[in-house]
């Protein structure tokens, strides 16, 4: 047997290290809901910058993992609900993104405006890169911590939400540099009063976007339906009463011109259910046209059925007059990956769903007296910036969430989903309605200022009911903004400028080895 182990006891640089990256991943969680503390947007990652300038590279690689996954174990502990390893294995797989600015941070040997620069640089082109690898995760962004303070979120019509992320990202790399370095302060005021100025105009901005002329009055209806109860064949009847008692009231103010339900409304295929067509008859044909969301059946040449999350739209008289298919579907909840080469035998054994199919593109609807274009986002696909902007680039003038968060828990879930979506009102200078089984259902202005929110009185905001609303809509001409026009430029560049930076900074080292 050999002797006894030795332990070497960690220095006082390693807990100082260990503490640093713990603040951070605390501060960053608190950015997002339940707390939602805005002010932590702007200081959370000092702790961690501050100290990785500080370390050796190696230990600065692992602070900003342990910060990162921290982060994203408190962020989507909702996700517990569906699965735990897939909760642990996601959180990891995101604190990977904090890396590069971890590095950057410990290797940048320039003034205080290079660093708050590259730092900002680096952190958004991973955010992007973590919104786009793999069918991408963009959930909670940085820049959509920011969204209830609107002098800060206002660049997103410029530059998408890793703008706003990167302004976030250079203050906390300003007072960071402060902290670490405690010199460069003409430059550091000289940058203070640039983030001043874009905040002042971005209270500007919100306060003098156009007032549209023209506008639809929407009625929002939230079923509220447990997921263990959505699918359940007992409780079909139980759907059908709650749909038509909530439409009905919502009918109950004569200037409603659309009534809107959530994703997967109806407990079976639309088209092809006689009782869910009969429920949506019944009550489209008393004035109002009603937007569902609804499973969808196609049924190809070979025999094979094909099944989509879909959304339609009736008219008065009961005819589907637009129909879409979510084109960006969920791993692991709306398909499974590689499922062809699965046995059946082991699916069944696993009880594993069968997949659904994606829409191959975005649908424009008309509604309204005004004849209001608009396009509906199924689900999560309000926090992907790239749909959002193709459909206003079609001609939509209003954006619709029809979405279930029923998934998932009653507060932590909605209230972050909710604030991811703010982000595609603020890029495209749209407003966004969202109706959803379970909160939150609530109207954003253009501004990014939600103006009406379905609540009990006591801030609960999952119960059933309806909301309404009238919705300024800006005109069919009314001209793009420069994000609608360019997409994610300032994302992509960000990207491509971090990956050149990690391959030459990882030529560099293995050419020339210093010892990580």
């Amino acid at each position: 047997m050999g002797g006894p182990m030795n332990f070497t006891p960690s220095s006082r640089t390693e807990w100082m290290a260990a503490a640093c990256a713990v603040a951070s991943g605390l501060l960053l969680s608190t950015v997002f809901a339940p707390l939602e503390w805005t002010w932590a947007a702007g200081v959370a990652l000092v702790p961690l910058l501050a100290m990785a300038r500080r370390v050796p590279a190696r230990m600065a690689l692992k602070m900003g993992f342990t910060a990162g996954f921290l982060f994203w174990l408190l962020s989507i502990r909702w996700l517990t609900h569906v699965t735990v390893m897939g909760w642990i294995g996601l959180s990891a797989y995101c604190a990977l993104y904090l890396l590069p600015a971890a590095w950057m941070a410990n290797r940048w040997r320039g003034g205080a405006a290079g660093f708050a620069a590259a730092l900002a640089v680096v952190w958004c082109g991973s955010e992007f890169l973590r919104g786009w690898i793999g069918g991408g995760f963009p959930w909670n962004p940085l820049g959509a911590g920011l969204t209830p303070w609107l002098p800060g979120i206002q660049l997103a019509e410029f530059g998408g939400v890793w703008l706003v992320s990167g302004l976030a990202i250079f203050v906390n790399a300003l007072l960071a540099w402060a902290v670490a370095e405690r010199r460069g302060w003409t430059s550091l005021a000289a940058c203070a009063l640039a983030v001043a100025v874009v905040l002042g105009w971005g209270a500007w901005r919100a306060e003098q976007l156009p007032k549209p002329a023209r506008s639809i009055r929407v009625a929002l209806v939230q079923t509220s339906i447990p997921q263990d109860e959505k699918w359940v064949t007992a409780k079909i009847l139980m759907i059908y009463e709650r749909l038509a008692d909530l439409t009905r009231k919502a009918q109950g103010d004569p200037d409603v011109e659309l009534v809107i339900w959530p994703e997967t409304a109806l407990p079976d295929d639309v088209r092809n259910s006689e009782n869910s067509y009969a429920v949506v008859w019944n009550l489209c044909t008393n004035g109002t046209p009603i937007l569902t969301g609804s499973l969808d059946l196609a049924v190809l040449d070979s025999g094979e059925e094909q099944y989509f999350n879909s959304a339609f739209l009736f008219d008065t008289s009961g005819r589907i007059v637009g129909e879409y298919d979510k084109r960006h579907l969920v791993i692991g909840g709306e398909f499974i990956p590689f499922e062809r080469w699965i046995p059946w035998r082991l699916q069944a054994a696993l009880g594993l769903p069968a997949s659904l199919s994606a829409g191959g593109e975005g649908a424009v609807f008309r509604a309204g007296k005004a004849d209001i274009p608009l396009s509906p986002l199924i689900c999560f696909e309000d926090i992907l910036p790239y749909l959002a902007r193709a459909d206003v680039r079609a001609g939509a003038r209003m954006l619709v969430n029809l979405t279930n968060d029923a998934w998932f828990d009653e507060r932590v879930a909605p209230r972050q989903h909710m604030r991811n979506a703010i982000l595609r009102a603020v890029e495209n200078r749209v407003p966004l309605v969202r109706s959803a089984n379970t909160g939150v259902t609530c109207v954003i202005e253009p501004s990014g200022r939600v103006v009406a929110r379905l609540s009990d009185g006591e801030g609960r905001t999952w119960g059933e009911g309806v909301l309404w609303a009238d919705v300024p809509v800006p005109p069919d001409g009314a001209p793009l903004t420069f994000y609608a026009r360019f997409g994610d430029m300032y994302g992509i560049a960000c990207a491509v400028a971090t990956v050149l930076w990690l391959a030459t900074a990882t030529w560099k080292r293995r050419k020339r080895p210093e010892g990580i």
